[in-house]
């Protein structure tokens, strides 16, 4: 079997995060039931370190691919989106941006963690294939990258926990035919790629931030 389908043939990481069995799934699962404050403020903790870790690098990653500055990358490439990823009626800022409190005001709790969930499965299927062409190419982000999938499904896994503590029935999961093959091959030309994976780079950050305010806003309405 060739690399490829071996891996497109391996469960994905960001389908069941938690790695929970089937019976839980079901709600079965004997677990001390945890406030909405308390389920909401593990995600928000959450996605600070999985925000925290990729800005870490987020400066070494654009220094080193783009031979420039993060704010230069940033504007240059600001209003150019990927239509598989959300996009700007489902995430209503950019990166470093706060929501609105229109916005913010209209959100509706289970909407708000079904719509994160989705979002961030997506995240989830462009750094996978990131993490493929920087093993492929012998790149030199590829444990930052690994870090970044690591951290990204613990943050799904709260999310996960959320819906299965209020009895929400989730979507379905988002699957790896959302990114389709055109950008996949996009591997083949460094310059391509580099501008592809900074696209799914950035708007994974912008989800976290956008998880992170919501579920902040979220969080403090409860607790009033």
């Amino acid at each position: 079997m060739a690399l490829d389908d071996r891996r497109l043939s391996q469960p994905p990481k960001w389908v069941n995060p938690c790695g929970l069995a089937a019976e839980d799934i079901d709600g079965s699962l004997d677990v001390e039931q945890l406030k909405d404050e308390q389920l909401l403020a593990q995600v928000v903790v959450q996605a600070k370190t999985a925000l925290d870790h990729a800005q870490l690098f987020c400066d070494d990653f654009v220094n080193k691919t783009f031979h420039t500055t993060l704010n230069d990358v940033h504007s240059t490439w600001k209003d150019n989106h990927y239509d598989w990823l959300p996009g700007d009626k489902d995430i209503p800022k950019q990166l470093g941006e706060q929501l609105t409190k229109e916005y913010l005001n209209k959100l509706e709790l289970d909407t708000a963690l079904l719509n994160a969930y989705e979002f961030l499965q997506k995240y989830a299927v462009g750094l996978e294939q990131i993490v493929w062409d920087q093993e492929d190419h012998r790149l030199e982000f590829l444990k930052q990258f690994k870090d970044t999938e690591y951290k990204l499904r613990t943050v799904l896994c709260e999310l996960q926990v959320a819906l299965m503590e209020r009895g929400v029935t989730p979507r379905a999961d988002v699957t790896r035919e959302v990114m389709t093959p055109e950008y996949r091959a996009m591997a083949s030309s460094s310059t391509y790629r580099n501008l592809r994976d900074w696209l799914i780079f950035r708007d994974y950050m912008n989800g976290l931030e956008y998880v992170v305010q919501v579920f902040e806003h979220l969080k403090r309405n409860l607790e009033s």
